[in-house]
């Protein structure tokens, strides 16, 4: 979640470049004194949910009292990808022994250790959907603008400017090759 008081709202669906972003415009606003919140909490720890990394535009509309006066925008990528991206994530952090880590949370390392991780992740992200995070709870618009994955790179200034932010680089962050 990126929150850009009377600017804009980044709802983050998990595996849409989400980090991408958060990267670029907290760079982008810092530099230029343009107030922002930007979320990187994750949901296990749970005395910080307010703020978690990935919230629903619903709840969202909850925490900020200007939601109908701003821009605000996700990230779509078809479900299948990003289950997809999760496993490779999660092959990824087995290969650098990330659940052998002390500073792991239990939760993380109960995760990369299943052994029926791809099964698990199928079955439990299934329902994660754009609609999910942009949607109010009966399936209400709630004005977010959604941008199609694969054209994020061509429409990133669009989006800067809608958000009222200088526009800056969009870098690859958790992909393969880090570019």
């Amino acid at each position: 979640m990126i929150y850009l008081p009377k600017r804009a709202a980044f709802v983050h669906i998990p595996r849409t470049a989400g980090h991408s972003i958060k990267a670029a415009v907290s760079n982008v606003c810092a530099r230029n004194n343009i107030p922002f919140v930007v979320s990187t909490v994750p949901s296990w720890i749970k005395e910080f949910d307010r703020v978690e990394i990935h919230q629903r535009a619903s709840t969202l509309k909850g925490y900020i009292r200007e939601w109908s006066d701003i821009y605000r925008f996700a990230i779509h990528r078809p479900i299948q990808e990003r289950i997809e991206s999760v496993c490779k994530w999660v092959e990824h952090l087995r290969r650098i022994g990330f659940n052998k880590d002390p500073n792991t949370s239990s939760e993380i390392k109960e995760f990369i250790e299943r052994e029926n991780y791809r099964e698990w992740i199928a079955e439990n992200w299934k329902h994660y959907t754009t609609q999910f995070f942009t949607e109010g709870v009966y399936g209400e618009d709630l004005g977010v603008e959604i941008y199609p994955f694969e054209e994020l790179h061509d429409r990133w200034g669009e989006i800067c400017r809608k958000c009222q932010i200088p526009k800056c680089e969009l870098p690859r962050l958790n992909t393969p090759s880090g570019v």
